[in-house]
């Protein structure tokens, strides 16, 4: 069964302290979390396994960039096998490769992208972000709209070759025997999967010479921390990360802490000033700036108190927040002053009966129930999955000539992956991390030992699953001194958790990524 892209990121949302232990967002609807491994291993068919010999389809195309500038360029749709310890083949993944023709690699750079989850394919990025063909998504586009497979005027071709990996157990990726799950399916293993496939990538054909980037989104970032550390100790020097959308440490996620609740005020005040909830004064860059500093002040204070904050105080408060999130003095007192981000969705345009999507605030949709507290679907998956996925199964067979006795995962196989996963992390020092892992530390460690490895954080206004206030109070945790932090590029953009899904965001954020890749 198929994971939905809402399920997919659940998890960023609210992680429950514990090992194993997930509680997801309410109507994302994940696995139960007792369900045994067996049952889920049981499940699969032993003739759905991919081959521990590498295969692949090549094919040859061409692309006209938005500045007149044809490329041609080779398509590579294959597999790696990964090796155990011990050097058996264990799991096979999947990616595509996009080269372009005739450069010469030593100077070519080479970026590895994937989405996140963990148990998501890279079908999101790779089909409508910077690759060279792109399923063109338009921000109130409803469900069931038509949106064909087109050339890419905004691929990334021109700076950078392109390589999507596919995490084990999504899209064709896979163990090659149900008993090498467990060596795969947590944050330090999959991040050691996916330094040994660049390895072997860049073995496989003789890219040790070029210049090399890592391009996470969501838990990708997450896997881009560890990722970038793990090729350092091996011997790959990463040139550059790119983080979109991040999530750099669960322990903000904690039950009991006041952290998330203060996260999404910023990204609250900017979905009530796009949808025209409050009383505008100024630009957005302005309200939102406002915002930050009533989180990070009289919000936090007042948070701080617990049941001892006096009643002037949070009512002045309730009121402050109100002008700035577009919901009700009434109702922030009544919910403690917190508000989760599904109660925020339902809320906040209650009044004409419409919910806001979570991954883009943007987006908006209709529920059966109005009167629920909290919002059980998510706009922006309904609108999205669907034309991407079909237009990626005849992408990948028709056009990159790959075909396959598997079914093509956008998920994870595996149902009950969060139950599954192995959430500890061993960081760079110290004692071992359960839950709440920081990786936030290895990418601070990897840029004090790679002086040169810059990096590009990129985040949605828009976004309610991984808050952008979130990412900056992670990145200005990592202590970096004076000179590493003009390493470190923070980008915003007027959208969502996929940056990259309207058109003037994608514009946006393709200067940005090819000044950060090319340094000019």
């Amino acid at each position: 069964m198929v994971m939905t892209l809402k399920r997919l990121f659940s998890y960023v949302c609210v992680v429950a302290a514990g090992v194993g232990a997930v509680t997801p967002v309410a109507g994302f609807g994940a696995e139960p979390a007792g369900a045994p491994p067996q049952k889920a291993a049981a499940a699969e068919k032993a003739d759905n396994k991919p081959s521990a010999e590498e295969r692949q389809s090549v094919t040859k195309h061409s692309v006209t960039t938005a500045g007149g500038r044809t490329i041609a360029y080779t398509a590579t749709a294959g597999t790696l096998t990964l090796k155990g310890e011990n050097g058996t083949p264990e799991a096979s993944m999947f990616y595509v490769a996009y080269v372009a023709d005739g450069a010469k690699t030593a100077n070519r750079p080479v970026t590895f992208f994937y989405n996140g989850g963990p148990g998501s394919s890279s079908i999101w990025l790779h089909m409508a972000s910077f690759g060279p063909r792109r399923v063109p998504i338009a921000l109130g586009m409803k469900a069931g709209s038509a949106a064909p497979l087109a050339p890419n005027p905004q691929t990334l071709l021109g700076e950078t070759d392109m390589v999507f990996l596919d995490a084990i157990g999504t899209g064709y990726s896979d163990v090659l025997d149900a008993s090498f799950g467990k060596n795969y399916w947590g944050n330090d293993q999959d991040a050691a999967s996916f330094a040994q496939a660049i390895r072997r990538y860049l073995e496989k054909n003789d890219r040790w010479a070029s210049p090399k980037y890592l391009f996470g989104e969501s838990y990708g970032t997450t896997r881009s921390a560890i990722t970038a550390l793990k090729l350092h100790d091996s011997g790959v020097h990463l040139n550059g990360v790119i983080l979109m959308s991040s999530i750099l440490n669960f322990a903000q996620r904690a039950p009991g802490l006041d952290r998330m609740a203060i996260n999404q005020v910023p990204t609250y005040a900017a979905t009530a000033w796009h949808h025209g909830k409050i009383a505008r004064q100024g630009s957005l860059t302005d309200h939102v700036e406002r915002a930050r500093r009533f989180a990070s002040g009289p919000y936090s204070a007042a948070l701080a108190k617990g049941h001892w904050l006096g009643d002037e105080e949070r009512n002045n408060v309730a009121r402050e927040m109100a002008e700035l999130t577009g919901l009700s003095p009434e109702y922030l007192i009544r919910s403690d002053l917190q508000v989760m981000p599904d109660r925020f969705r339902k809320e906040l345009m209650r009044a004409e009966g419409t919910v806001v999507g979570g991954l883009d605030t943007r987006f908006t949709g209709s529920e059966a129930d109005g009167t629920a507290e909290a919002a059980a679907t998510d706009p922006t998956e309904n609108s999205i999955a669907g034309p991407i996925i079909s237009a990626f199964n005849g992408y990948i067979a028709r056009d990159l000539g790959y075909k396959s006795n598997q079914p093509y995962y956008p998920g994870s196989r595996i149902r009950n992956m969060f139950a599954l996963w192995d959430w500890s992390h061993r960081p760079p020092y110290g004692a071992r991390q359960n839950a709440m892992a920081d990786v936030a530390i290895d990418l601070a460690e990897v840029m004090r030992r790679n002086p040169s490895m810059r990096v590009l954080s990129m985040s949605g206004y828009y976004d309610l699953s991984t808050p952008f206030f979130a990412t900056e109070y992670d990145l200005s945790h990592m202590m970096l001194p004076a000179d590493l932090r003009a390493n470190l590029t923070e980008r915003y953009y007027e959208s969502g958790h996929m940056i990259y899904l309207d058109e003037k965001s994608l514009v946006s954020a393709r200067t940005d990524i090819a000044q950060f890749l090319t340094g000019h």
